[in-house]
């Protein structure tokens, strides 16, 4: 199947991947609730090996209820950030193959007929398929990512997959 990707496209994915894919979502967990535990635990240790008043302690406190407050902000913004970069792309037009073949469970998408091995993905890897109001999203399990137009064949070709993959498709919007 012949799709084209434009920059709008790309700049989904990005947006995509910076808010809601399955390592963005840890990563947002572990910076904002595992730092400032850290904090308190290393507060806590070495209070116990200087047999210090509790000073230690509740410095690392504060920084904790300091990581909780500014952090959010930080991130906040520079997701904003990131997102602004994404959608200020320059107009580009790329005409991708999007093949999936069931024989040999794999599915490639490159700008060539003839895919590289680096533009073939195990159909078995298959992980998580999400629809916006424009792309299709397909996930893979090593943490890639291919976007796809919604268009009436990419749709078919997409609920196919779904149906044969046992892949609930979720929707979102941004």
């Amino acid at each position: 199947m012949q799709v084209t990707i434009t920059n709008k496209d790309v700049a989904n994915l990005k947006k995509f991947m910076i808010l809601h894919s399955k390592k963005a979502v840890r990563q947002k967990l572990i910076s904002f609730y595992a730092v400032p535990f850290e904090f308190i635990l290393v507060g806590i240790i070495l209070d116990g090996f200087l047999k210090t008043v509790p000073l230690l302690s509740l410095v690392s406190l504060v920084m904790a209820v300091f990581w909780l407050i500014i952090y959010p902000m930080y991130y906040k913004n520079m997701c904003k950030k990131h997102i602004k970069l994404a959608e200020e792309m320059q107009e580009s037009r790329v005409e991708m193959n999007f093949l999936v073949d069931d024989e040999k469970n794999i599915i490639s998408f490159s700008p060539s007929q003839t895919p590289r091995a680096s533009e073939k993905f195990s159909a078995s890897s298959l992980n998580r398929i999400v629809k916006s109001e424009q792309d299709y999203f397909l996930g893979f399990k090593e943490g890639h990512h291919i976007v796809l137009p919604v268009t009436d064949e990419s749709k078919k070709v997409v609920e196919k997959l779904s149906e044969d993959k046992q892949i609930h498709i979720e929707c979102f919007e941004f």
